[in-house]
């Protein structure tokens, strides 16, 4: 699937991967794209669960690819498929209360300080709301479960377990 919009983000400190990945094995490789893949699909998750929702196509847009092993490294897209999403994403919200109009009908106060109601009546995820910066804050929201997948990666490779 091509992505016009991709946002990215680097993880710092995992020298260990760096050098298991110049000697690893098939075994290796497989676990790490195992997990990783399982990590990507945690963000995606979390992407959907805060971003906005209006009509619900943002959601719908945002998707994890399955992780790859590339040089030195192991990459893991999630991505939002869309200009709007990206819109939605980096826009400041706008304050005050603004109407919303749809199919010939105006709904006074639907937005307040640049959130809809049907993105306030969204339940949270790991403890934030749903709004701007959806996907940094769910990769924000993830770093401890980064820990623990790396961790599990390190456990999966001595055991030899797949």
């Amino acid at each position: 699937m091509a992505r016009d919009h991709i946002f990215s983000f680097e993880w710092e400190g995992i020298d260990e991967f760096i050098e298991l990945l110049d000697n690893m094995d098939r075994k290796t490789r497989r676990i790490m794209v195992q997990e990783y893949t399982k990590f990507g699909l945690l963000v995606e998750e979390g992407a959907r669960a805060l971003a906005p929702k209006d009509e619900g196509n943002l959601e719908d847009t945002i998707n994890a690819e399955k992780a790859r092993i590339i040089d030195e490294g192991v990459e893991v897209e999630v991505g939002v498929g869309s200009v709007y999403g990206l819109r939605r994403h980096e826009e400041p919200p706008r304050m005050g209360k603004y109407p919303k109009y749809e199919r010939g009908a105006k709904f006074p106060n639907y937005y307040i300080n640049g959130l809809g109601a049907r993105t306030r009546s969204k339940p949270g995820w790991r403890g934030e709301k749903p709004g701007r910066k959806y996907l940094q804050r769910a990769v924000e929201l993830v770093v401890d479960d980064f820990v623990e997948m790396n961790e599990r990666i390190l456990q999966r490779i001595m055991e030899g377990r797949r």
